[in-house]
């Protein structure tokens, strides 16, 4: 016969089991509460060059060349975007995605897709606009560039938009059709992309009203030496971040890397 003892033992375990059951699920629940409401805070980390290469090859040689008007290029295109959000988004990156889909071509709707990074709160954002359809150093400097910024913290707010190639009149204005909120106001605007043309330096093409802005950086002491610059008549200020093509993939990633804190720099000057 069992003593005394060990079955008033056996019955405070049986009793104290459901409570520490019920405190774990407690505990649970609220650590996933805080998950949920912490899902949209970017993770902070810093870009890397085996990062940046694998950008590269999904963007160049995996997801396919971006075309409006054929079925191939439109599959590249939802791809991309996937991509985008799946980059950037909770799983990863962390951001909060935000997407607009009030553009329709060839009976499909096209997504504009961006982020809020910097000071998420600002009113007057930094618009810094990537264009969907460019070779894959658009994309993967703007995904580069949204995990630089939670490493390398700026006070100025800054949307990044990846866009399709579909709008009309004054990019900066349709991009910030889609992407721009009510009381809202666009501080500056800024176009990051790749280079068609055969050219190994970044070019800059700024409009003459930012001159003095672009002169400033150029002063600085992160400015590239071998970047160039084009003042002119120019819609928008762009970017280009020079012909991926002529490169390694590990050689232009370091690449888009060291030109990382020369378009911060730039979008804080913007934002003056």
């Amino acid at each position: 016969m069992p003593e005394p003892s060990k079955i008033s033992g056996i019955k405070i375990t049986l009793a104290v089991i459901p409570a520490l059951l019920i405190v774990s699920i407690c505990v649970a629940l609220y650590l996933g509460a805080n998950a949920d409401q912490e899902e949209a805070k970017p993770l902070e980390g810093d870009i890397t060059v085996p990062e940046m290469s694998d950008y590269l090859l999904k963007l160049n040689n995996l997801i396919g060349e971006r075309e409006i008007g054929t079925e191939a290029g439109q599959k590249a295109f939802r791809r991309l975007n996937a991509m985008t959000a799946g980059t950037l988004g909770s799983e990863n990156l962390g951001y909060e995605i935000f997407r607009n889909q009030i553009d329709s071509v060839n009976g499909l709707l096209w997504s504009t897709i961006w982020i809020k990074a910097g000071d998420r709160e600002s009113r007057e954002p930094v618009v810094l606009a990537i264009p969907q359809a460019s070779r894959g150093s658009g994309p993967a400097f703007g995904f580069g560039f949204a995990e630089y910024l939670t490493s390398h913290q700026t006070e100025v707010g800054v949307r990044v938009v990846f866009y399709p190639p579909l709008f009309e009149g004054d990019l900066d204005d349709w991009i910030w059709e889609r992407c721009g909120e009510e009381g809202e106001s666009m501080k500056g605007f800024l176009m990051v992309t790749g280079d068609e043309e055969p050219n190994r330096s970044p070019r800059f093409l700024v409009p003459a009203s930012l001159k003095g802005k672009i002169d400033a950086l150029s002063n600085s002491k992160i400015w590239d030496e071998e970047a160039k610059i084009e003042i002119g008549d120019h819609g928008v200020l762009e970017v280009r971040l020079g012909d991926d093509s002529l490169f390694s993939r590990e050689e232009h990633s370091q690449r888009l890397i060291r030109m990382m804190p020369v378009i911060k720099e730039l979008v804080e000057r913007l934002n003056e």
